[in-house]
Order: structure tokens, then sequence, then C-alpha cells
């Protein structure tokens, strides 16, 4: 287990910390207010060739109803929640980003845009010359994506007006802004998108675009060669950071070629390597896989963003691939039965604060739905669970000892610098895969334990080519060569998180259970190792609201001193599908 945070890193931390913050508390009021933007001509209307939202969530708006994250802030048809007090600093995030604005535009109600523009405005008579909380670089960033992408329909709808012209003139304001602090938005999807801004401010610029257009492309081309890995995952290894990134970048080359705008070879190039990686994460089901920070995303919404990216896709179908080399994971799918496996190490810092610590944690789903899950994670969700998901227990993956494999940055003084990093990697982790006439093969291993216990964790996956037979073995060993630590015994615990939507019962020898899906489709659970017990879970992938489920534990005990052969120190387990339940 490696050193993941050197004191050079923590100082260079600390430095950038107060940097921002005296940038932007002090320097930020001066600057902001004495830009001296003018009065910037009609901007370009042009539409983007799609939009993603909530309905529901927009309908709700109308009528002034605020939700986010389980919180919520009722401010009437006709009220604006700019002056009053807001349940919370992350609601308050949330709110000034504007990151509503894509629910509200998909109402089909005429309101929609006047009720668009009335907030808007009311928000620059309050929030306008500068307020450091509202133009923090994230904040700032969320809310320009959100205008300058919708301008067209919701805001062009009275462009002669005084209103529309403040209108205007409060989006060149906060565009210039945003390029002088460019630099202090958060690593990662942050600057990302605050590079895309600065791109969508010259692309809608009448006159004065070349301030912003080729920068902000060649900013963009910075981050997406930092972000976007060779095999086009995302650089945080979070599946919905992938989405993201992708929706980011077809929204930007839609608008940009409604306006006649070429694009960069950069970016066209990571909507075709991103796209195969959003097919890879996606389940029998049709959702993501919840691995570092993300949620399943509905089907709908993943099958919407899919149709526009094979649209703009150069290189052919969009195809899943079996292995992610860069990224680490690994893809098992045989006739609508997807395994996808966590078989890569913990993203550098500082791209590593969403990172969870679940080497060789695995989803299995079939087209009814998940079946095995990790207990994810959702934007919607209170932070008081956020840490608790990340530790290893929270994944179908085996823990030694109680503990973790690797560990989180405690809350502390390093934390307020570095956020919510990962100090100690769980890793190193290698993984080989076989393809097989009767199926496939894939092993793995990651040393999280091996500097307190001297062990290896290793597993092993089968699945057969008709997807109903999947086995697994996990083994705990000294490596070749090496001296154990002890010939002490130590517990673990190999946990099998089940989908709040899977029905489990037992067996009474607890060697085997039942798992229905859906309430016809059946898989037996088998093991030599046990008793087999039902322990509580919480599923927190979907939704503002965790979701009690179950989840099946093979505990027993291990020794420090084995090759990894010996009952003790190896499990074996399986699924295997019945035959469906008449309907």
């Amino acid at each position: 287990m490696s050193r993941r945070i050197p004191f050079s890193s923590i100082l260079g931390s600390v430095v950038t910390h107060y940097y921002r913050k005296l940038a932007v508390d002090f320097g930020g009021p001066m600057r902001a207010m004495t830009l001296n933007v003018g009065k910037p001509s009609i901007f370009h209307d042009n539409r983007p060739s799609f939009r993603f939202g909530d309905k529901t969530a927009g309908e709700a708006l109308l009528h002034g109803h605020f939700h986010y994250a389980g919180q919520s802030l009722d401010v009437g048809s006709q009220g604006d929640p700019w002056t009053i007090v807001v349940p919370s600093t992350r609601f308050a995030q949330w709110l000034h980003g504007f990151r509503w604005l894509p629910d509200l535009a998909q109402s089909l109600d005429k309101n929609a845009g006047p009720h668009a523009r009335e907030l808007i405005d009311k928000w620059i008579v309050t929030y306008g010359k500068f307020n450091s909380f509202a133009w923090s670089p994230d904040i700032l960033a969320d809310r320009l994506y959100s205008w300058l992408t919708l301008w067209a329909p919701l805001l062009t709808g009275d462009s002669m007006t005084e209103a529309a012209q403040l209108r205007r003139q409060s989006v060149l304001r906060q565009l210039q802004y945003l390029r002088r602090i460019y630099k202090r938005t958060s690593p990662g999807l942050p600057r990302l998108k605050a590079a895309a801004v600065l791109t969508l401010g010259g692309m809608r610029l009448k006159d004065k675009s070349e301030r912003f257009l080729g920068q902000g492309l060649d900013w963009l081309d910075d981050e997406i060669e930092t972000q976007i890995l060779p095999d086009g995952g995302h650089i945080s290894r979070s599946p919905e950071q992938s989405l993201i990134a992708l929706e980011i970048l077809m929204t930007l080359d839609s608008l940009l070629q409604a306006r006649g705008v070429e694009g960069s070879t950069a970016m066209s190039r990571a909507i075709d390597r991103l796209s195969p990686v959003i097919a890879f994460f996606t389940g029998a089901d049709g959702t993501l896989a919840g691995f570092n920070g993300g949620g399943e995303t509905s089907s709908a919404r993943i099958k919407a963003i899919m149709k526009v990216a094979q649209k703009l896709r150069k290189s052919g179908p969009i195809k899943a691939f079996g292995y992610c080399p860069h990224s680490g994971f690994q893809r098992i799918d045989h006739k609508h039965t997807v395994l996808i496996v966590d078989a890569g190490a913990t993203p550098r810092s500082p791209f590593d604060t969403e990172a969870h610590l679940a080497p060789l944690a695995f989803e299995f789903s079939t087209k009814l739905g998940k079946l095995v899950v990790n207990c994810g994670w959702s934007e919607q969700q209170a932070l008081r669970f956020r840490q608790a998901v990340k530790t290893t227990a929270a994944h179908s993956t085996l823990i030694l000892n109680a503990r973790d494999a690797g560990a989180l940055l405690s809350q502390g003084w390093k934390s307020q610098f570095l956020g919510d990093a990962v100090e100690h990697e769980a890793g190193p982790v290698t993984a080989t895969r076989k393809e097989q006439v009767a199926g496939t093969w894939l092993e793995a291993s990651h040393d999280g334990y091996r500097n307190e216990t001297g062990l290896t964790h290793k597993r092993r996956f089968y699945m057969s080519n008709e997807g109903d037979d999947i086995r697994g073995e996990d083994s705990l060993c000294v490596p070749l060569g090496a001296t154990p630590l002890s010939r002490d015994d130590i517990p673990f615990n190999i946990r099998f998180h089940l989908h709040p939507s899977v029905r489990v019962s037992l067996s009474q020898d607890q060697q085997s259970a039942l798992l229905i899906q859906g309430g016809k489709a059946g898989w037996r659970f088998r093991t030599d190792g046990g008793p087999l017990k039902l322990e509580s879970s919480i599923y927190l992938g979907a939704g503002n609201k965790p979701v009690k489920g179950q989840q099946v534990v093979i505990s027993g005990r291990a020794f420090c001193d084995s090759d990894g052969s010996t009952k003790s120190n190896r499990v074996r387990w399986s699924f295997k599908k019945l035959e469906s339940r008449k309907a």
C-alpha cells in the first residue's frame, strides 16, 4: 500500500488554497465591478440540436418549487429564491449554478421562457455586480454553462428590451471574469466545463468573439488531453463523470456546428472515445454501473445521449469493448448478462476526490435489472453518507480484518486543502483475461492489504457463453518469494450487496441463497465457504434517499502464512440461473 500524498503535494495544495481564497475573496469584487464590458451586440440564438432535462422537475419549477438532494425551497410562481434563506450551502451552489435550468427548458408550458428570464433578471439585480459566493469559479462556470447552452429557446423571447440588454451585459461581464480566474476552477470536470463555457461565449457573441473562442478551444484541448484517457474513460475513473464529459462536449459541438464554427480535432476525437466507454459501463438493464461516485443514471437518459453520440461519431457504430486498459475496468458480457469489475488503480491527485476504495469490486446485471451492486452514490443523496459509501465494505468485494483496502484522507487540516482525497491507494492492481470456447475467465489481484498483513487478495471470475453460469474464487496468499509477516489468522468478509429490487432467502444449511429478480427470474448463489449470512445494506445509486437492501456475506479466517490454496484462505462461489417462473 503505497504512500499517496507526499509533503510537497500538501505544501503545494496549501499555497494554492490560500492563493485562490485571497484572489477570489479580496480581488474579486474590484475585478468584477471594474470590468469594462460596453454594450454587447445581440447574441447568436442558435439552438442545441438536443436538450436533456427532467420535465416533471421543470413543471415544479414553474410553480416555484425547487428540489435538490432531499431539500426543498418553495417561493411560489411569482417569487424568487435570491433574497431568502436557502436550506444549505450545497443547495445554494446548485441554485446559483442554475443547474435546474435544463429541467425548466424541458417544460412544454409557454410560460417556461418568461419565467426563466424573470428569475435570471432578478438574480442580476441582486448578485449581478459581484458576490464572493455566487461568483466563485465553479458556480460561475455552472451558471454560464446553463445560460449559454439554453440561451435559445429560454432567454431570447424579449431580445429588444432593456432587460435583455442587461442580461447580455451581465453574461459578458461574467465571461470576462471567468477568463481571468479560469485557473482557479477545480481540477476535473469543473475546469473542463469552464473551458467549454468560454468557447460557448465566443460562439454566442456576434462581435468580440475572438476574446473567448480561440482561447476557450485551446484550454478545452488542454483539459481533454489531461482528463480523457486514451481508452476514452475520464481520469476520475467514474462512469458518471465520463457521461457528463460526453454530454458537455456533444452540446458544445452541436452549438458550434449550428453557428458554422468548426470545433477542434481533440474535441471530435474525445467524443469518439467517450461514447464506447459509456456503452462499456452500461449494464444489461440500460443503467450505468456505480463506481467512484457515480449512480445509475436512467436508461432513458443514457439512450438519448447515446443516440446523439452515434450521429456525431465519425468512426462507425458504438460498441462496448471488453477491457478499458487505462481506466482499469473489465467487462464480461454474454447473452444479456453483464459483469463489470474494478481492476484499476486509484486516480492520481488531484483527480481522486471522488475515488472509492473498491479493488476487485463488481456489479452484475441482467435485462431485468441490477442483481449485485455497490452501495453507489447519487448527486441527490445527503452528504452525511458520502464518506461511508467510499469504504471497501460498501462494495461487493473482500474486506480483510475489517479494514479498508487503502485509506481515505481523514477529516482534519489536510482535507481542508486536498479535499476528499485518497491518502493510501489500494494497489497495485493487476488483471488478465482469457476468452475460451465455453466462456470468459478473468483473474485479478491487488496488494491493498499487503503492508499490514503480508497477504495479496486474488479474485477469479468465469462467465459461460450463455450468461447463465457465473463462478468466482477469492483467495488470500503470501506472494511467491515473499516472507510471511506472521502466522496469525485474521478475519475476512466477502460481501455481495444486492440491489433493493432483489428478493433473497437463505437455505437451511446456509451454504446457498435464492435470489429473485422481478418476481420471475431466479439465481442460485452457492459457496464452499461460509456459513452464509444475510446483513442489512443500503443503496444510494438512485434517487435522493437511501434505500434499504440486503447483502450476502461469506465470513472466514485466513492465515497470514498461506499460499492461498488452503480452505481457510480460499473461498469459491457461484451464481447459476434457474428457469424463469411463468407470469
